[in-house]
């Protein structure tokens, strides 16, 4: 039992030192905080009376796309650089030789955490689980695991220290009244809030009612971003177009309520915070995605360009991997390219280099050209080829 505690109070006391690192300044943010929406059209969601309300302050990105369809996939490629096959909303599991943003953090020292609305405790990795912080009435599955993308990777479950990072929207209300909410926050909200078990209006209300006192010019001290997006679109039959606003502080005054018509995938979150952050990279599909545009602007940044395959992609199914639920898709995971040089100027994350050594026979599929893959043009493993940005 002592053993117990003491291993408790070491794991409590490395989350508050992570809590209470001093804060790292970016190019054009110092925290970043993506909300995440489900299942809406981009068409729909633009003429939605709360989402032009929110418009009104911040920028709104025009050509946005999820990574395929349904939900999961694309809330571990926003984390990790790629969805790595999975094509389901089931369990899945990742080995701790593949790595998140939270490594890239952790590399400079920037807080990072999650809050995922109705999570029943710090950590927690089961399925699903009903309703706890009491903002909503009790249902079913209010908290499902496939929207806390996080725990599906070993690389964050096996360090008691991230586990404890991962917390409910009850502790986001303190942290935020406390003003220690960490540099970069993940946040999904429950099957209610986020309209996938109710209407595009209930969710657009709700993220306009939850969102507004965290986008005042004094909510923090620090320049803030807000991302506010969609996993995918309703609809299969179209290109999987979505809806994001980016808002904030750290949006600059005359930016508010324009349009950004630049090409961005859920890759550019990671490229964007790699870039803003002078952080390595992932060697994943994270090299060569988009950098928002009010970001490149303010450190000069001048590669943000179309790919050259964008027209031929809807992504709306997935392409092969290693958590395909289908046996004859699955492959073993992807080695990153170890060559690539990401929108900071820097290589891979070093720790990355020492869990992939360097293997002639085995064939990468990033090149850092920035292409987008689904069923019907999936990725192509060829040589490790330099990027230059």
């Amino acid at each position: 039992m002592a053993r117990t505690s003491l291993i408790l109070l070491g794991l409590v006391a490395g989350f508050q030192a992570t809590g209470a690192a001093k804060l790292v300044p970016g190019k054009g943010f110092d925290r970043l905080v993506t909300i995440w929406l489900e299942n809406q059209d981009y068409a729909k969601v633009v003429l939605d009376d709360a989402f032009k309300d929110l418009k009104k302050q911040g920028i709104s990105l025009t050509r946005t796309f999820a990574a395929t369809h349904p939900s999961q996939p694309n809330y571990l490629a926003a984390i990790a650089g790629d969805y790595f096959g999975c094509n389901h909303d089931e369990f899945a599991r990742m080995s701790e030789s593949v790595f998140t943003v939270a490594d890239l953090l952790e590399s400079k020292n920037i807080s990072w955490g999650g809050y995922f609305e109705d999570l029943p405790g710090p950590g927690f990795m089961g399925d699903y689980s009903d309703g706890v912080d009491g903002m909503t009435p009790t249902g079913d599955w209010d908290y499902v695991r496939k929207h806390n993308p996080f725990v599906t990777f070993d690389s964050v479950t096996n360090q008691g220290h991230r586990l404890l990072q991962l917390l409910s929207f009850g502790d986001y209300h303190r942290d935020f009244a406390a003003k220690r909410v960490p540099q970069f926050v993940f946040m999904t909200p429950n099957m209610m809030h986020d309209g996938h078990n109710t209407t595009l209006e209930v969710a657009t209300k709700w993220s306009r009612d939850f969102i507004k006192p965290m986008i005042t010019d004094k909510a923090f001290d620090e320049r803030t971003l807000v991302i506010l997006t969609y996993d995918e679109s309703e609809t299969y039959e179209k290109p999987n177009q979505i809806a994001t606003l980016l808002l904030g502080s750290a949006i600059p005054a005359h930016l508010r309520g324009t349009e950004d018509n630049t090409f961005y995938t859920h890759y550019s979150m990671l490229s964007t915070i790699e870039y803003n952050w002078d952080l390595p990279n992932l060697g994943r599909y994270d090299v060569g995605a988009n950098v928002f545009k009010f970001v490149a602007d303010a450190g000069g940044y001048e590669h943000n360009k179309d790919p050259e395959n964008a027209a031929a992609v809807d992504n709306s199914l997935s392409y092969f991997g290693i958590l395909h639920n289908e046996t004859e898709h699955v492959v073993p995971i992807p080695r990153p390219n170890l060559k690539l040089i990401g929108s900071s100027g820097r290589g891979v994350l070093e720790d990355i280099k020492k869990a992939w050594p360097p293997a002639k026979k085995d064939r990468t599929p990033y090149d850092g050209s920035g292409r987008v893959h689904d069923a019907g043009n999936p990725p192509v493993y060829g040589k490790e080829n330099v990027n230059t940005p």
